[in-house]
């Protein structure tokens, strides 16, 4: 299988852990509590700020690595604006679940993230 366009991979096991050679943002694909529904969780963290996950029933590394050929780089900039410069905010929490807001300093646009993940608390 070819290798990853601009993704490195760190480890194996018992994590599977990718690192951006471009931005620098990580991918890890890694188990989940058990009191989760899916047993394994792959999410894209840019600057610790999650921007992708998914649940998996097992440890699909073939499904998360074609997700990554998807996703060569994974940017946290603003859509309205040419802006790079996107600052996350408060994270809004139910239950388990957490939801991060961001938003750009030079328009005024603000957002939730596009993902809730639980495990970054």
């Amino acid at each position: 299988m070819p290798p990853i366009t601009n993704w490195r991979r760190e480890s194996r096991s018992p994590t599977l852990a990718y690192r951006n050679t471009e931005t620098g943002a990580r991918a890890v694909l890694h188990r989940t509590p058990d009191s989760y529904r899916y047993t394994w969780r792959g999410v894209i963290l840019v600057d610790g700020y999650p921007v992708w996950s998914r649940g998996y029933e097992t440890k699909d590394a073939k499904s998360f690595r074609d997700e990554l050929r998807e996703r060569p780089t994974p940017e946290l900039s603003c859509p309205e604006c040419p802006n790079d410069d996107v600052r996350v905010g408060e994270k809004a929490a139910d239950g388990a679940k957490i939801q991060r807001w961001y938003d750009c300093p030079d328009c005024g646009y603000e957002a939730p993230s596009r993902i809730v993940y639980g495990a970054e608390r």
